[in-house]
């Protein structure tokens, strides 16, 4: 019998043997080996968007790696998706939401591969967890984990720690992807670890995990600001520090008339960014006083904790002079010059003194004081001790209620050139034996100050003669003389301005008194 012969015989009966694992052979070297045990125990862990299969083999020795088949669901068709020399593999590039089936065949160090081990069904799935909607901070322990899981999930484990040696696992609903968790105790980043079960009894591989920082408080340690022990003026700038537990946050500090908010964040005269130095400054505006103020910080942290407010140790006083207003003048007749203003915007308005001067040198030492007004809503004034054809220069000064003062500009008017008023007429209309009424003409002068009505001894009465009369309401146009004893005299009214100028009437009226 040839050596050919025996090999096709060989081939024969080991095809006609069908599940034989062993053939006798009648040629010691040519003895076929034994047939390679499939692998058994195959097992999957689900990952987030993979896969990690695990397995046990009989004489790894002798096996010098596995081949890992992937079929769809119907498990119609296996191709080898990758290989591997250990007893796991972790199986990345799978479709989420998509069932696969996975065989695993032993290599012997022969080359021979033997029967695949028996298959497993694994469904791909998005595996995630977060942690309070995914914020960063947190201020209470208890929070809501949302954990997005398959179909088929039936328990969960949280715990801060990776082992979870201190947690147990807990029945999961289907009805809703939030669970309950409690954060360990003290402030500070919490990262929890969490793993699922499934209806099969298989557990999820790699760790889910998302961590949040946890901050149930917000603190000030102290509140400071430069320069100190001056007194500020307009103009002048402070400087705040406040100095937080943390970054991240939002300070301001506080005093009477304003707020500052504060910076950690490298701007606004911060220096270094999130050192949890918060950092601002504030320039005096004019007509702003501060008298001892009291610097108040407060901060309010990521989480919107609110600590307790802390005061400054020094204490801020800033005096500054009231804005000036613009001053107009306008002359308005030959005595009177208009003088307006815009008011005054000074929180601390005490008073509007107006000063006039023959000069523009014009100043509150030296010029003469015109008038004091109280009254913030006033903004005029008519000045009406003047001299005609004259300039007059003014300035107006705004006081606060510290003593502080703020000067006009100056400006000036000129008085009207003043003329002689006009002779009104003048004539009897009533005499008895002792006396006499007159009557006249109303006089139209701007500047009227008064009608004199003077007696004479003839026809040409002047204001050197004797005085009988003196009316000084511009619209009273009658006069009674009574006299004592008898005689004849003339008489005639004079129209006199505030300059002193006078105009005798057009006419005398001569009276004789008979008792």
């Amino acid at each position: 019998m040839t050596k050919n012969f025996i090999v096709i015989l060989a081939v024969v009966l080991l095809l006609a043997a069908g599940c034989s694992r062993y053939i006798e052979s009648r040629d010691p070297i040519r003895s076929l080996p034994d047939a390679v045990v499939a692998p058994y125990n195959l097992a999957a862990r689900l990952n987030n968007q993979s896969v990690t299969l695990s397995w046990d083999a009989a004489n790894p020795s002798t096996i010098a790696r596995y081949r890992v088949y992937l079929s769809d669901s119907t498990g119609s068709d296996y191709v080898v998706r990758d290989s591997t020399t250990e007893r796991l593999i972790t199986i990345v590039g799978l479709s989420v939401n998509t069932r696969y089936l996975f065989r695993v065949a032993s290599v012997l160090n022969t080359g021979l591969e033997g029967l695949p081990s028996e298959a497993i069904s694994v469904r791909i799935a998005n595996l995630s967890m977060v942690i309070a909607g995914n914020d960063e901070f947190v201020k209470s322990r208890d929070v809501q984990v949302e954990l997005n899981v398959p179909f088929g999930t039936t328990h969960y484990i949280l715990s801060e720690d990776s082992l979870f040696g201190d947690a147990v696992w807990k029945d999961y609903s289907s009805f809703s992807s939030y669970v309950s968790f409690q954060l360990s105790e003290d402030d500070g980043l919490k990262k929890v670890f969490g793993q699922l079960q499934f209806a099969d009894g298989s557990q999820t591989g790699d760790l889910l995990s998302d961590e949040v920082t946890l901050d149930t408080r917000a603190t000030i340690e102290e509140v400071s600001f430069t320069p100190t022990g001056v007194t500020l003026d307009v103009g002048d700038t402070v400087y705040f520090e406040l100095v937080a537990g943390e970054a991240d946050g939002e300070a301001f500090v506080g005093f009477t008339g304003a707020s500052v908010e504060l910076y950690d964040d490298a701007t606004h005269t911060d220096l270094v960014a999130d050192d949890s130095t918060y950092s601002g400054f504030f320039v005096v505006p004019s007509s702003f006083n501060l008298t001892n103020g009291l610097v108040t910080g407060s901060f309010t942290d990521a989480a919107d904790n609110t600590a307790d407010a802390v005061s400054a140790t020094e204490f801020l006083t800033i005096f500054t002079p009231p804005q000036a207003v613009k001053l107009s003048a306008v002359a308005y007749s030959t005595y009177q010059i208009d003088l307006s203003w815009p008011s005054s915007a000074s929180g601390y308005f005490s008073a509007y003194r107006i000063y006039r001067d023959n000069s523009s040198s014009v100043n509150d030492a030296s010029s003469e004081l015109v008038a004091t007004i109280t009254n913030r809503s006033t903004a005029s004034y008519r000045d009406t001790t003047l001299s005609d054809a004259t300039e007059y220069f003014y300035k107006l000064y705004v006081f606060d209620n510290t003593g502080l003062k703020a000067g006009s500009n100056v400006d000036s008017a000129t008085t009207r050139v003043n003329t002689a008023p006009e002779p009104v007429e003048f004539y009897k209309t009533e005499q008895s034996d002792s006396t006499a009424t007159f009557q006249w003409s109303i006089s139209g002068e701007d500047d009227f100050e008064s009608y004199r009505i003077f007696r004479g001894a003839n026809v040409d009465v002047t204001i050197t003669d004797q005085i009988v009369g003196l009316i000084t309401n511009n619209a009273t146009d009658e006069y009674t003389y009574k006299h004592q004893g008898t005689g004849t005299f003339f008489f005639r009214v004079f129209v006199f301005d505030r300059h002193g100028v006078s105009t005798g009437s057009v006419n005398s009226v001569l009276v004789d008194f008979t008792e």
